[in-house]
């Protein structure tokens, strides 16, 4: 019992290699221990639970926050938060304990270059099978503990974080094997430097990346007003307060410039967070007319991208959407949710068992449209709503279809002060250095940012603070050619 609390704690403290802590060596020390103890481990069951209690550690300390949701006031599933803050840390563990399982089956030896690289390789496969299998939830990947060295979190633009999560477990796991390694010398030799090699090679490689982007910046003619209302959850959805809470946006979003000035074509967007109106707003005209009003103080062309809960009479269901207003109060663009998350806006085998009587939620439509919104003036942009940000692919688009600007609308307000929306804003840099083009991020408490193509977030507005971002000069460019 002894030896087993020792991996949970060295689970949890690998934990603190990701956000808000950041303490790249955490996860150093956590997966070189993991390798000694599944090496010396005398069983395949045994490799299977030291695995397990491993993982349970690190979920279960990184994803702690996971249960805030269900605390919100007036939540009537409070009932349910143990389930959900040992439930996921227990099922994403599984995937760990597969790893080391079929591991150790095929490796039997102590500890070679062959059992290492075992070891890595069946580490890495249980990584990507999580963020794929069963929807997916690729949440706190190792390669996300680079996100302070911005130069090695680069290598994330060669494909996309699994590379550097697995270039990450190399890493990580080679002390403990070139410690313990009683092969012959002249190789162990060669095989420090080939490491030190590709770390100081993978370093020069992001300076490089990030050196180009700084020369290519310019001046653009989109200008961003990027709002955080900061509205409580528990006060979000009340109906006394749902045209407060509108009027709470319009007002952080008017123009703060000269009115008399008339600015060089530039195209202004206002962003809202996700949900930020519901489907009552989207059709008075009151509101439209307030909407019409706001576009139009501003001296150019002027469009509100918004997230909105939509509810559509004909097919009788709702939507998680991100609509495009223009100056007239049209909705000209819309994206709905395709990507949603089980048990928060779907119930899973609900076509099988109708659990709507016992949890009173049928959930939302997933969409079917490309997460791509064309405006206007030949201005495209990446949509993506919320728990969309935290899956690469969503971040990948085709060369023809190339965003100027990717937007994030979220509403982390479920879980408060908390490491997730850290978490949250961690991964939505990454989609940013993947696709090599800016990520704006609109949260209803925080934290909102515009995240250059390198990672680097140049604005933002702290967790639990209202205002707005506005960014009046440098480009968010689009860097996928100049990577190189």
């Amino acid at each position: 019992m002894k030896k087993y609390l020792i991996i949970f704690l060295i689970g949890a403290f690998s934990s603190l290699s990701m956000a808000p802590v950041n303490f790249w060596p955490a996860i150093f020390v956590g997966l070189s221990s993991l390798y000694l103890y599944v090496t010396n481990s005398k069983s395949t069951a045994k490799t299977a639970l030291v695995g397990f209690i491993f993982s349970l550690g690190y979920f279960g300390f990184g994803l702690s926050w996971v249960g805030n949701a269900l605390l919100v006031e007036d939540n009537p599933y409070w009932w349910a938060w143990p389930i959900a803050v040992s439930g996921l840390p227990i099922i994403l563990s599984l995937f760990t304990v597969f790893s080391c399982a079929v591991h150790k089956y095929i490796c039997k030896s102590h500890n070679n270059i062959g059992t290492y690289l075992s070891f890595c390789f069946f580490l890495m496969l249980s990584e990507y099978a999580r963020g794929h299998l069963f929807t997916g939830f690729p949440w706190n990947l190792y390669g996300y503990s680079w996100v302070d060295i911005l130069p090695i979190a680069q290598l994330a633009s060669l494909w996309n974080i699994y590379i550097l999560s697995f270039v990450t477990i190399l890493w990580a796991v080679f002390p403990a094997f070139t410690i313990t390694f009683n092969g012959d010398k002249k190789l162990k030799v060669l095989l420090n430097i080939l490491t030190i090699f590709s770390v100081l090679s993978s370093y020069l490689y992001g300076q490089n990346r990030i050196s180009n982007y700084n020369k290519a910046q310019n001046t653009s003619n989109i200008y961003l007003v990027v709002v955080q209302p900061n509205i409580k959850q528990s006060e979000k959805w009340k109906t006394e307060n749902i045209s407060k809470n509108f009027m709470k946006l319009i007002e952080l979003s008017k123009y703060k410039g000269d009115e008399n000035k008339r600015d060089n074509g530039q195209t202004y967007l206002i962003i809202w967070p996700e949900t930020a109106i519901p489907q009552g707003i989207i059709n008075a005209q009151w509101a439209r007319g307030q909407i019409q009003k706001l576009l139009n103080s501003y001296p150019n062309t002027a469009y509100l991208v918004t997230g909105a809960l939509r509810y559509e009479k004909d097919s009788e269901t709702y939507h998680n959407s991100i609509i495009v207003f223009d100056s007239d109060s049209q909705i000209i663009q819309t994206y709905n949710k395709s990507h949603l998350v089980p048990f928060g806006e779907y119930m899973p085998l609900s076509n099988i068992i109708d659990i709507a009587p016992i949890v009173g939620f049928t959930g939302f439509e997933a969409g079917t449209k490309p997460n791509l919104l064309r405006l206007p003036n030949g201005i495209n942009i990446g949509a993506m709503i919320c728990y969309e940000i935290i899956f690469p692919k969503y971040a990948k688009f085709k060369d023809i279809n190339r965003p100027q600007i990717i937007i994030n609308a979220t509403n982390d307000a479920w879980y408060g002060i908390s490491s997730g929306p850290y978490q949250h804003l961690v991964q939505t840099q990454f989609r940013a250095i993947e696709s090599g083009v800016s990520v704006v991020r609109s949260a209803n408490t925080g934290v909102s940012a515009l995240i250059a193509p390198t990672g680097e977030i140049s604005d933002f507005l702290s967790l639990e603070k209202s205002g707005a971002i506005i960014i009046k000069s440098k480009s968010p460019i689009d860097i996928s050619n100049q990577s190189n």
